[in-house]
């Protein structure tokens, strides 16, 4: 009888270890995922930024001459803050963005620039992750009177800054690590045992590997879930006057 028993056991165990086998690569899969998702989305924020900061370049110097693709080919790097973030993900970094399909003054007067660039992430197990991205940033160009080329000079001392809904800082990169959600790869038993629950959203879809944040309070399974997104407003310091400066960027 008591050997039945041990051969039972022995047997469980065996059980559980090729199930341990089975899981633990998909649950280091699932966490790679995720992590570099974010990454990838953080980088895209970083480029999109650098792009909003050129075109308004280019609408100030149209009251001057007229831009050509050279122009944000030259000043688009100037602007993007974590370059090593860039190469990382976009496909032959600043060199791999083109702007093919812009139009530099429209008949209405905008400059319209159409950033073009494709993704890519580095897995294990199954390689290269990649898809194109593409959109188009419009400004109005300074090509009016000696009033609309003094707006434009004083435009360009109101410097962007960057808030968030809660208004509790400025800051004057969009890279700030203030306006990161501090995004941790976790498990979901892990997860709950620190008191998260699963997210609205997209929680029903976990499986082992899940997404917290410092501050939150639900677990997430996907990297692009709504309820990881912050809102970031950009918009002219001007506007947000009385409002403090970030303590990590707002004194560069």
């Amino acid at each position: 009888m008591s050997h039945s028993i041990m051969v039972k056991s022995e047997k469980n165990r065996g059980s559980a270890t090729v199930e341990a086998t089975l899981i633990l690569p998909i649950f280091i899969f699932s966490v790679l995922v995720l992590f570099h998702g974010v990454r990838l989305r953080q980088a895209e924020a970083v480029l999109y930024e650098a792009a909003a900061e050129t075109v308004e370049y280019m609408a100030e110097l149209s009251y001057l001459e007229e831009c050509n693709s050279m122009v944000p080919r030259a000043m688009i790097g100037k602007y993007v803050d974590n370059k090593s973030l860039v190469e990382h993900y976009i496909i032959g970094g600043i060199d791999g963005v083109t702007f093919q399909g812009s139009v530099y003054l429209d008949e209405d007067g905008y400059v319209c620039l159409k950033v073009n660039y494709k993704v890519g992430i580095n897995v294990p197990i199954i390689g290269s992750l990649s898809g194109n991205r593409s959109y188009e940033i419009r400004q109005k160009a300074y090509i009016g009177d000696s009033l609309e080329l003094e707006k434009a000079e004083n435009d360009r001392d109101d410097i962007y800054v960057y808030i968030t809904d809660n208004r509790e800082a400025y800051h004057t990169t969009r890279a700030c690590s203030h306006l990161d959600l501090t995004i941790t790869p976790s498990t979901i038993k892990h997860a709950k045992e620190q008191g998260y629950t699963s997210c609205d959203f997209c929680g029903g879809d976990a499986q082992g590997g899940v997404l917290i944040t410092k501050n939150g309070g639900k677990y997430h399974s996907r990297g692009d879930c709504v309820g990881l997104k912050r809102t970031v407003y950009r918009v002219k310091k001007s506007q947000v006057e009385g409002l403090g400066a970030c303590e990590r960027c707002g004194f560069r």
